[in-house]
């Protein structure tokens, strides 16, 4: 659909919203069209309607009329008379002037025309370095000449830009710190910026320029905060590194956090050797008590000849670690080797000399 002069058209508004962000914005259409005519939100592309959500046709029963295609919801109410539209998670390549429209015949009749500028937020340290890339659409020759400048109140002065003869118009703060690239192939628009210092702090375009002026096709609004005395340049240099060129976040305290975490874990670690090394030293102190008390309450004389092959346990029922037993063992005498050896017991609490010469006794500790 094409509009004759439409361009010429002034603008009813312009918004400035951050990447992330949702547009929302209501027209009325009561002095101009019906409920029952399709309402569309329109991207302007040259002098052409690019439609890009409509409502369906209405039923005259129905007060409400909507409709979503990708991130752009319409919705049309009839009690109010007005069409509202809303954008969610704008991008910079959604930058760009919009109208909503009722449909009359074959022909799509604005209602409100509004400028929309997405911009980048971009947070760095200083001496950190910047990279940008800007896309740019099919309308944009190859051969145009595209720059990179910084706004200011007046204007925007333009710092490095693509073309010959002349590719560098660097002001003294930025010599040598600013290239810029065009990807005719891709399409794309590559600008550095290195060695960033805090007063590079500002709102840059990526810009076509024609005629000694320029038109914008993407936004950047850059902060630079300066490396203070408790920053050290570890800090900087992660929290670069973990952040991409395109959108870095504020300053965080991620080192320090892995610091703290890493101190907790390695105390926890030495509690917890120390604990068992003093279990085992406590354990090993419990086995000698044990063997040096089984070996004080046995006894084993060096004369003994008899030699037995078992050992009988007596029991009693009183604590024998500390009194003994005394048992007599009366051997008769035999008169030939083979013979049975008989031996009478006689457990006493006292210490009894055989009746018989003949008699070798043992002490034994009965538990």
């Amino acid at each position: 659909l094409i509009f004759t002069g439409l361009q010429a058209q002034r603008l009813d508004a312009v918004e400035s919203l951050s990447e992330g962000s949702t547009f929302f914005i209501q027209c009325s259409y009561k002095a101009f069209a019906i409920y029952q005519q399709q309402k569309a939100w329109c991207r302007m592309r040259g002098e052409e309607c690019e439609p890009l959500v409509e409502t369906t046709n209405s039923n005259q029963h129905e007060y409400t009329n909507w409709a979503t295609k990708g991130n752009v919801t319409i919705e049309d109410s009839a009690m109010r008379g007005t069409v509202s539209i809303t954008m969610t998670n704008l991008q910079v390549e959604d930058s760009d002037t919009y109208f909503c429209a009722y449909r009359s015949y074959y022909r799509y009749v604005p209602l409100k025309m509004i400028s929309l500028n997405v911009f980048k937020e971009l947070h760095k340290w200083e001496l950190d370095s910047l990279s940008v890339q800007c896309k740019y659409s099919t309308f944009v020759h190859r051969q145009d000449i595209k720059a990179w400048c910084q706004r200011d109140q007046t204007a925007c002065k333009s710092l490095v830009r693509t073309g010959y003869p002349s590719t560098r118009l660097n002001s003294k703060a930025l010599e040598d710190r600013a290239l810029i690239q065009d990807d005719t192939e891709k399409r794309i628009v590559t600008i550095t910026m290195q060695k960033l210092q805090a007063q590079d702090a500002g709102v840059y375009w990526c810009a076509l320029y024609t005629q000694s002026h320029l038109i914008r096709m993407m936004e950047v609004r850059l902060s630079v905060s300066k490396i203070s005395t408790g920053t050290t340049l570890l800090d900087v240099t992660s929290t670069s590194q973990s952040t991409p060129s395109g959108n870095t976040p504020a300053p965080s305290s991620n080192i320090n956090i892995f610091i703290l975490l890493s101190v907790v874990l390695s105390i926890l670690f030495i509690l917890a050797l120390t604990s068992l090394i003093t279990l085992c030293v406590r354990h090993r102190k419990q086995l000698k008590i044990r063997g040096t008390r089984q070996a004080e309450d046995t006894y084993d004389k060096p004369e003994d000849t008899a030699q037995f092959d078992s050992t009988e346990i007596m029991e009693s029922p009183k604590d024998d670690s500390k009194d003994l037993e005394y048992v007599t063992l009366n051997f008769k005498s035999r008169l030939i080797p083979e013979d049975p050896l008989y031996c009478n017991v006689e457990p006493s609490q006292t210490h009894r000399k055989p009746k018989d010469e003949n008699v070798e006794y043992a002490i034994i500790a009965l538990k």
